[in-house]
């Protein structure tokens, strides 16, 4: 690494660790040069860098201060809240958005909403690279955007695909939000489990031959709730199996690279662009903005595009032009970058304080799934432990934790455990908050005991 790259990467630590506060001055050219034994033209070109990025100010004659703080983990509401995965609208610097959003009202003034559901000419053309950069290799024509992960979902529930099947396959457990809505329509759906070692690949490909199955939704990485990621062999093997049997992939990679894993890449990057549609969302990273990605294959276009023209009647399907203009910034300004580089550190950071605090849990009580990737991660408690009683203990001393209950399609499937957010929660105050909760699952099991 570069001497201004390390310079860089200190400074950027100093704000996540808060060594460095908003509007502080940074120290002078000469004195960094001297504690990084460099030239000032070395020091100036990594503040010049990180002005570009929009991290750090500089006012004439006086020097480069720090920018907004890049993010705020605490919730605005009283208590530790570890029962949430999205972050306020504040978590990220102000100041980065009220920059995108000044340019982006300039740079789109000339548009109109009569605009493609490929999104704008210009942030179409660039959106290939940027993706490709996550190894998620699509054509122009295969990008779409939209409003968000759960609006297509709906979408998709419905409507008919290219293989003519019509049964539902998802992950037990899967996002409550979907597993909520498909309890609520009269689609066809079968279950497959999903745990710490990942999913069974031998009854998916029994489903897959034998059953008339549609799609398989499937959160490869981040996943909510278990906070698990699948294996390359399994992400690879699940898309072969899907190009076998003629069954359709929907990858909900809602965080994206949010949180960078070494050596990933999705299950579409196995598709050859057929028979997977890959959707993202950018609420995590950009939470004020509206705007989510949909890769589709070619030979689903004019069905998805006439979901589109009939969903504009009833519930506008396109992102808000300044939800474009400001992600297009976002991304050309290297601000996005940034958000990505900042969020991967504190998850990680968190979740190695996740794994070393629940290392020294006795296993017959409490088992930690997950803590791999993303903002979540559960724990499986002895099924003598009520969670509703545990969660309202756990209430009364202002820590908020949520049931996985509404993540299992079959009730009978659930396996007493509970699900935990670090979004919202400082790494100080999470190691508060699971003290707090081995000790009341304690207490509760020496109750039961005696």
């Amino acid at each position: 690494m570069k001497i201004y790259e390390q310079i860089c990467l200190d400074i950027k630590d100093g704000i996540v660790s808060k060594k460095f506060k908003a509007g502080e001055r940074l120290p002078s050219l000469l004195a960094m040069s001297k504690e990084y034994n460099c030239s000032k033209g070395t020091v100036l070109k990594a503040y010049e860098e990180l002005r570009s990025q929009h991290v750090i100010y500089s006012k004439p004659q006086s020097g480069y201060y720090m920018a907004d703080n890049l993010m705020r983990e605490e919730d605005y509401r009283e208590g530790l809240h570890l029962d949430d995965g999205n972050p306020v609208v504040g978590s990220f610097s102000t100041m980065d958005t009220h920059h995108c959003l000044h340019i982006a009202a300039d740079m789109y003034s000339t548009y109109s909403l009569n605009i493609s559901i490929r999104g704008t000419p210009s942030l179409n053309s660039i959106l290939h690279k940027f993706l490709a950069m996550e190894d998620v290799h699509a054509k122009s024509e295969n990008i779409y955007l939209t409003q968000g992960i759960t609006q297509i979902m709906t979408h998709l529930t419905h409507s008919p695909f290219p293989n003519g099947k019509k049964t539902i396959l998802v992950e037990s457990p899967s996002s409550q939000h979907y597993i909520t809505y498909l309890k609520q329509t009269d689609a066809r759906v079968l279950t497959i489990k999903r745990d710490e070692n990942g999913l069974d690949l031998k009854q998916l490909e029994a489903y897959f031959k034998n059953e008339d199955i549609k799609f398989f939704y499937v959160i490869p990485r981040n996943h909510n709730p278990l906070g698990t990621k699948l294996s390359n062999h399994q992400r690879r093997h699940i898309m072969e199996l899907a190009l076998k049997y003629d069954v359709y992939i929907v990858e909900d990679d809602y965080f994206g690279s949010a949180h960078k894993l070494p050596k990933y890449v999705p299950i579409y990057y196995f598709s050859n662009q057929k028979n997977c549609i890959h959707l993202r969302s950018m609420s995590k990273v950009l939470p004020l903005l509206r705007i989510g990605i949909a890769l589709i294959p070619k030979e689903f276009h004019s069905t998805f595009e006439e979901l589109a023209h009939e969903a504009y009647y009833y519930s506008y399907f396109m992102p808000s032009l300044i939800s474009q203009a400001a992600y297009e910034v976002y991304l050309k300004t290297g601000i996005y970058e940034k958000h990505y580089a900042q969020i991967t550190s504190l998850i990680s950071k968190k979740l190695r304080i996740v794994k070393e605090t629940v290392s020294g849990w006795d296993p017959r009580y409490v088992t930690l799934i997950g803590a791999e990737s993303g903002y979540y991660f559960s724990l499986r408690l002895h099924p003598d432990i009520n969670v509703n009683v545990l969660i309202s203990k756990l209430q009364k001393k202002q820590i908020f934790i949520t049931s996985t209950q509404g993540a299992f399609y079959f009730k009978e499937h659930y396996d007493n455990s509970v699900r935990l957010a670090i979004s919202k929660i400082t790494a100080e105050h999470l190691i508060v908050a699971l003290d707090a909760i081995y000790e009341t699952i304690l207490s509760m099991m020496d109750n039961i005991e005696s």
